[in-house]
């Protein structure tokens, strides 16, 4: 009988241990702190300032949500080509920096719900008729800008109906002259993501003098946190406090201060 007892202790207490094995609660490290991996150049999304500070959009929503769940949040900067081990061997808790779900991403992680698309779109200079340039036929004859090596540049040289009706390609290696060269009228629009185009904008107060138009170029990708794949609590956890702030508009408020525009996805 002696002997019986024994063997179903050891029997749940190994159930409890392998159980623990397969889910791991909100705190994965038994202590009150979450670490979120980042890649600290990656603006709008998650950088660090001149003063040190890591800012963004994404660590506002982070530290947001978070702050709901009553933990602390460190944000620590990883090598990004290496993030799924950076993950995998617990160096962080979880990525949140502006990471696009893949196929290749999904063998190694869990992701969030998507709260938001990535993709390119039109820029065009201000103007009372920009609203006429409603898709992408509207570009045949124009002269276009791009940034060099970008997926947008792959994009346009893939599509040969597009490629075939545009005046002309122009290439930039960065934002600025990019979109410089757009207000000079040395260009008649600009092909560039979304997010970084509106934050671009925004900061440099051009709202004045740049159109963002919702003409999609390509195919859009869907942006969330990404989480190792045992840690089924911890994502059921914070996607709890993450759909708190969208729903009651802190997210989409959140959004507007870095992009000018609510580009939360609202299920």
């Amino acid at each position: 009988m002696k002997v019986k007892i024994l063997f179903l202790v050891l029997m749940a207490m190994m159930s409890i241990i392998f159980g623990g094995c397969n889910e791991q609660s909100a705190n994965p490290k038994n202590d009150n702190k979450i670490v979120i991996g980042i890649d600290e150049e990656f603006p709008p999304f998650g950088f660090k300032a001149d003063n040190g500070d890591i800012l963004g959009f994404d660590v506002e929503l982070a530290r947001e949500t978070m702050r709901r769940m009553g933990l602390e949040v460190e944000f620590k900067p990883i090598d990004w080509d290496n993030k799924e081990n950076e993950l995998n061997s617990r160096n962080i808790d979880m990525i949140w920096n502006g990471l696009e779900i893949t196929d290749e991403r999904r063998q190694e992680m869990l992701f969030s719900n998507p709260y938001m698309y990535s993709g390119f779109i039109v820029f065009v200079r201000h103007s009372n008729n920009s609203e006429q340039i409603n898709s992408k036929n509207k570009l045949n004859g124009m002269t276009l800008g791009v940034q060099s090596g970008s997926s947008a540049e792959m994009y346009i040289n893939n599509d040969n109906e597009l490629k075939t009706n545009i005046k002309g390609l122009e290439f930039y290696r960065d934002n600025k002259i990019m979109f410089e060269d757009l207000i000079n009228g040395k260009i008649d629009a600009v092909i560039a993501d979304e997010t970084n185009g509106r934050y671009y904008i925004l900061k440099n107060y051009l709202e004045d003098k740049i159109d963002a138009l919702n003409i999609p170029i390509g195919d859009k990708g869907k942006i969330a946190i990404g989480f190792r794949k045992k840690d089924i609590n911890l994502l059921k956890d914070v996607q709890r406090a993450f759909d708190e702030i969208i729903k009651d508009g802190t997210a989409g408020n959140i959004s507007k201060r870095w992009f000018g525009k609510d580009l939360i996805i609202h299920n």
